[in-house]
Order: C-alpha cells, then structure tokens, then sequence
C-alpha cells in the first residue's frame, strides 16, 4: 500500500468496492421484489472487509502468499448482527455452502483471541474508511471495535448455537431459502463488482401478444392446425379464469398438439398479469434448448439460451467486460432465459457459491417446466415441496408442462378439461414374450414394416444398430439416430425425413431415445423397446402424429441379448416391473385410454420408490450436501469430433493455447473461458460422446500403418477430446448410422483390412 490507499482488487479501492458491491446488490432485490434487512445490508457492506489486512494487500501488490479474508469479514458480520445466515453467506462467498451442523461447529470453535482480536487489529484504518462506518451508522476508528467483547462474543455463540440445536423442519427451511437468496445476491452483486462495475441494467420483460398469432400463421397448414388452434385458444382463455395467483400449475396436453406455443402465451399472460420480473423456460435436454430458444425469440426481444456449451455474446470478435461476465458465470440477466433441467437444478439446490448466482431471478417469475418427468422418479416428492416453497415464499408461478402429468406437485390444471384428438390416432398392443433383435425383425416384417412408414425406438446403440442392420438386409433403406450421431448428421437426417413425409415417400427410422421428445415427425407404425411407461407414451406421440392415417399402431416388445433384457442396462428396475404390470394387465388400448394408466402408473411408481433425501436436506440443514440431477458425466467418455473438413486441427491447437495462457496471472480469465466456450460450441455439432474404450479399440487397430497417412486416422489430440478424419470417416464414424463400434463394424460385414 505504498500509496495510502487499501484495495479489495488490482486498481480498485476497498471502500468503492464495498458501498457498490451494497448497492448493486440492492438494486438487484429491488428488482426482483426481494425484501432484505438491515443485517443482510450490513453483512454485504462488511464482505470483504477483512482485505483491509496488510497480508492481503501484500498478496495484491506482488501477486504471492496467501490471506483468507472471508473468515474474519464474517466475524465482524457475526458480531454486528448475531446472525448465522448473514455470517455464513459472507464466510463462504467464494467457495460453497455447509451444513448447519458444520458452521455451528465452526464457530463454536472459533478462537476468539487468536483469530478474532489479534488477526482483526491489524486491518489497517484508513481515511476512506469513514465512507464505509457511514453506512452503517457507526462512529469508530477501529475495526476491531466491531467485535464484541469474548464475554459478549461467547453469549452470542451459545445463543445461536442453541438456537440452532432445536431447530428443524418449517423453520429451517425458512433459513435456507434466506440464505439462498442472501448468498444469491452478494456472490452476483461482487463477481459483477469486481469485474464489471456499475449497473447491471436489467432490461423490462417485453409482452406483445399480438406476436403469438403472427408467429402461428406463418407455420405450415396441417391436417390438425386449426384444431390445435382451437385447442390454444381454449386453454388460453381457461389459463384467464384460473390462473389467478402465482403457485404451481399443470398444463395436460397430448403430444402433438402443440404444447410449447400454448404455454409460452400462458405464461406471457401470467408474467403481465403478475408483473412477474421474467420468463424461464427449463427443458430436460440440451437439443431442445437451441429449438425452443429459436420460438421464444419470435415473441421477445432479449432471451438467453442457457446450457454448457451456449454463447450469447455479440456478433463481433470483441465483447465487453459485461459480456464476458455474463458468459463467464452463465448469468441470467436477460427477462427471457431458456435453459436446462440440469442448469435450473444446480441452481436450486447445488450449495457451489457460483452456481446459485441466479437463485434470485426466480422471485416472482414464470417457469414453464417442460417434461418434468425426466427428473428422476425418487426426486419427485423434494422437488414439488421445494416448488410450493418458492411459489408461496417468493411468488414464483411454475407450469408444469407435459402429455403425461407426474405426480410432482399439486398444481391447479390449465386445461379445462382433457384434451382428446378429434379421433384415435393409435392403438397400443405389448406383445408379451421376450425377443431377440432377428425375431422381433421378424415380427415386425410381419407387422408391415417393409411397405408402411416405421419409427423403431430401441434402448441401446447396439441393439438399434443391430436392428438397423436388420432392416437393411430387409431391403429397406432405413435412418438412423443416436447421441453417436453428430448434431450435424442428426439435422440432416431428420430434415431428409420431413422432405419424404411431404413427399408422401415410404420412411423408416430406427432410433434410440433421442427422438422422444420435441421432434415433430409422423409415422404410421412405432416399434419401442420396453421402457418406462411414460417414455413409451412419449414416443406413441409421433405415431399418426398428424392423423393422416386411419389408425396408428404402436407395438411394445421387450427385447434381450444373449445376457439379458435391453431395457435393464438403462432404466430403473422399478419403473420397468410397473409398466410391465400394468401392460400385462392392459396388452391393448388405444390413445383415449392413456390418462388413466399413465395416472395409475405414477401412482403404483410413487408406492414403490425410496425418495430421496432432497426435501430433507432442505429441512434437516443438509445445506453443503447436493443430490445431482442426474448420474454425473461418465469420466470414461471421451468427446470424439468428425473432422470433416480439416478445421478441427486448429481449433484443438486453439484450446492447449488458451489452457498455457490461463497459467499466466494477468490474463483475462473471463476472456479466455469465453473463447474456450466459443470452440467448444464450434465443436459440439461435429462431436459425439463416446466411451473411451471404444475409441482406443480403433486407435490400436488401425494404428499409423495406413499406407499414404502421416497421421493416426483417429487420434487423441487434446485431454478428452479425439478427432476422427479422413479414411475413418465412412469407417470409424459413418454420417449415415454415427460412430461404429469395432464389435458392430464387424456384424455389419464393415471391418477394416489388418
């Protein structure tokens, strides 16, 4: 400090950084009609008090050693307030939350003497300083007056501590939503201070329901368009009379009849209604995002598309320093975000002190959760608690948005009654006995398959490879999908699909689960694998989808290896001996039946699960434990990229750059990450996760031995990523059936010469 000055970051004075940290972070909960105290006031003041320290400023100055100064800020906010929320939203600011049982302990074993007085004498007082004592209504010129006295000190911790021993249930659930949005509001209010300054500047939630209509009558003419406009229309106008408050909701409709523009003018209506400070629309895949993000910018000015791999930021190579902090930290500060499950999950519940950073945008907001059943089964009961927490505490309006309706929360329905297509579209038949892929080929060849338009959805790649393989030597021309298709591929092949269905050409498609949902294609006859109940009737939806045909048909197998059923490697036991029970009691039915054996479904389901422990984290003070959504990213997946045009090289050459550069501490750590995110997007629709194993059978294989090559036709050029070029594209991955395993590749009669 061989100025006099103190600073909390390279070039910026601490006294700025406290009172605009304040103040951002009020300006952030006015915006979002949260309520904070004079305690959350002061504990945010008080953050980052304790850089005050010559140790730190040291640290500042030549870039060495090491000072934690979360710690002793929060003794001060602890001593000022008698508050453990407000100490620990400053104590883990820059890392994550704990549980009760751990900060009780923390402080109770504070040494008040060592880590208290002497540590917080030391912060240096400086003229400037008064700006901050201003604040907050104090004449001192100490920080150490701050502190209570150790007599005081160890009232308060008995106090609390006690406090917090008998406390359970409602009123631990009450600390850990202050606490979230607290924690929510300091952690954005400083990352944005710090490298940003000055006003987020939240731009107004723009309705024009005039846009709704514009849109729809662009879209192509259908046999059922003006019956699904009928259908918008009703639901609408039902929404008017019932949706009156904010809370939870249920929007019941069928596949196919057009579900996302009828709840994105719900719940435009609703956000106009309520005032409401956004719309957040949460999907449970990645490859619905860019689709979805592409309707909702045909009726708002400003959305965000939110997932790992998205980018927002300008046209230009160059971005500003807000630009890259919204990148960086995946920030909502559009009114209009679509995101995932998996990203609107981490928000709610992961105890990571960035991932809550936009905890606050959900106070008084509308989110449409489509397909709300991809959360798996067991998280059912925590995760509706925690929806009517938010939309009774923070009025929160949530639509829960989908064919067949879970049992998640209790939401007043925004249909008036159900919806039934004018006629049958298709009737079910579960075909009782276990079948091998060549006699479930059999099977359907005799079911029509060689002459009527096919969808056949299979539970593994291998098996649907198998059956692909099946069909061609059928004679037919069969597509495929799988995740071990690139999104390029995959956009290619569904377009040629809808070409022919225009074209009234003969289709079949042999797919995994990725076609599930969001994908507006019509068949006549469907083939699924044994799956969960809710995943068949999800793939009945593109069955007759469009009613072109008298009646759909939609046949259910279970299909094995030499080992065991298919089904078994990918879902829960449970779901599966349910809907084996109920198809065994119901082997045919047609769609008028759905509702009510999807109704008994998730009731026999909800019977038979153990819940998991997300509601009682909540309640229990479980605040620092998180229960992922879903399994986390399997380590022995790599991510292998199809070079088709020689491009890759240099990207990949791109990112190891960008990775030395991050080792340099004057690097611009938001700017690189930007870049790093913008290749990897460039990057994701050439690429495919596939398990490593795999990739390194081929590697081996085809080694460096290919005559008129330089270089491995498949190589691992960079730390999870491979490339596959030249000669192994047609080989290793195929653009017509994806990556091919050396296992299928030698079933497929396609294996390589030694």
């Amino acid at each position: 400090m061989p100025d006099g000055n103190v600073y909390s970051h390279p070039g910026k004075l601490l006294e700025n950084h406290l009172l605009k940290t304040q103040q951002a972070a009020k300006e952030i909960a006015r915006k979002f009609r949260i309520s904070i105290g004079q305690y959350e006031e002061l504990s945010i003041l008080l953050h980052d008090i304790a850089k005050a320290h010559p140790a730190f400023q040291k640290r500042l100055e030549t870039g060495f050693g090491k000072f934690g100064h979360a710690e002793p800020s929060a003794a001060l906010v602890l001593g000022q307030t008698r508050d453990l929320i407000c100490t620990e939203a400053v104590r883990r600011h820059h890392s994550h939350l704990q549980n009760v049982e751990e900060f009780t302990k923390f402080w109770g074993e504070w040494n008040y003497q060592e880590r208290g007085q002497q540590l917080i004498r030391k912060l240096k007082w400086w003229p400037e300083a008064e700006k901050v004592v201003a604040a907050i209504n104090l004449d001192i010129k100490s920080w150490v007056k701050l502190l209570p006295s150790e007599n005081e000190w160890n009232d308060i911790l008995a106090d609390i501590i006690d406090v917090y021993g008998l406390e359970s249930g409602e009123v631990l659930m009450g600390d850990w939503l202050r606490l979230r949005l607290l924690y929510s509001l300091l952690v954005t209010a400083d990352r944005f201070e710090a490298a940003v300054g000055g006003n987020l500047n939240y731009a107004y939630l723009s309705l024009d329901m005039k846009r709704v209509d514009s849109y729809t009558n662009t879209l192509q003419k259908r046999p059922l368009s003006e019956w699904r406009q009928e259908v918008r229309r009703r639901v609408v106008a039902h929404s008017r009379l019932v949706l009156e408050k904010p809370g939870v909701y249920t929007l019941t409709l069928p596949t196919g009849t057009g579900k996302t523009l009828v709840g994105l003018q719900v719940a435009m209506e609703a956000a106009q209604r309520f005032n409401s400070s956004g719309i957040i629309y949460v999907l449970p895949f990645v490859s619905l995002v860019e689709q979805n993000a592409g309707v909702a910018r045909q009726f708002f000015d400003e959305v965000r598309e939110d997932h790992h791999l998205s980018y927002n930021a300008g046209d230009g190579e160059e971005t500003t320093p807000r630009e890259r902090f919204l990148e960086f930290f995946r920030y909502w500060q559009e009114p209009v975000i679509v995101t995932t499950m998996a990203k609107f999950w981490e928000g709610l519940y992961s105890p990571r002190a960035n991932n809550t950073m936009s905890f606050h945008r959900l106070s008084h907001a509308v989110i449409i959760l489509d397909e709300p059943q991809a959360i798996p089964t067991r998280c059912w009961e925590g995760f509706g608690k925690t929806l009517e927490v938010l939309a009774r505490k923070l009025g929160t309006t949530f639509i829960l948005m989908t064919a067949t309706q879970p049992e998640i929360a209790t939401g007043v329905e925004l249909v008036p009654e159900p919806i039934c297509f004018p006629g049958i579209r298709h009737e079910f038949r579960w075909i009782k006995q276990q079948m091998t892929i060549e006699t479930a080929a059999e099977f359907l060849e005799e079911q029509g398959v060689l002459i009527r338009d096919s969808l056949l959805v299979l539970n593994t790649r291998k098996s649907a490879l198998l059956m692909w393989k099946e069909m061609k030597q059928r004679g037919l021309d069969p597509y495929f999908m799988s995740r071990w298709v690139t999104p390029i591929d995959r956009s290619i092949i569904m377009q040629q699909i809808k070409d022919k269905e225009i074209q009234k050409e003969q289709r079949c498609l042999v797919s995994t689960q990725v076609i599930e949902a969001g994908i507006d294609i019509d068949f006549d006859l469907v083939f699924r694998d044994l799956g969960p109940l809710d995943s068949i009737i999800q793939v009945a939806g593109r069955c007759n989808r469009n009613f072109q045909h008298e009646l759909g048909t939609v046949l259910i197998a279970e299909l094995k290896d030499e080992k065991r059923s298919y089904a078994t490697y990918v879902y829960d036991s449970v779901l599966l001996n349910q809907t084996r029970n109920l198809l065994n009691k119901n082997a045919n039915f047609n769609e008028a039946a759905c509702p009510e054996i999807i109704s008994s479904y998730y009731r026999n389901v909800r019977g038979a699960i153990n819940n998991s422990e997300l509601w009682d984290n909540i309640i229990g003070g479980r605040w620092g434990e998180y229960i992922p959504l879903f399994e986390q990213w399997d380590n022995d997946e790599g991510m292998l990229v199809v070079d088709y045009d020689g491009t890759s090289c240099q990207d990949l050459v791109t990112l190891q750059e960008l990775g030395n550069r991050e080792m340099d501490k004057e690097a611009d750590k938001m700017e690189l990450l930007r870049r790093r995110r913008e290749i990897f997007r460039k990057l994701s629709h050439r690429a495919i996760p596939v398990p490593v194993k795999y990739l390194e059978e081929w590697y081996h294989h085809t080694g460096s031995m290919i005559i008129g090559f330089e270089e491995n036709i498949i190589s691992n050029d960079y730390p999870g990523i491979w490339v596959v070029r030249d000669a192994g594209i047609g080989r290793i991955y195929r653009r017509d059936i994806g990556f091919v395993p050396m296992e299928i590749a030698q079933l497929l009669e396609e294996e390589p010469d030694e």
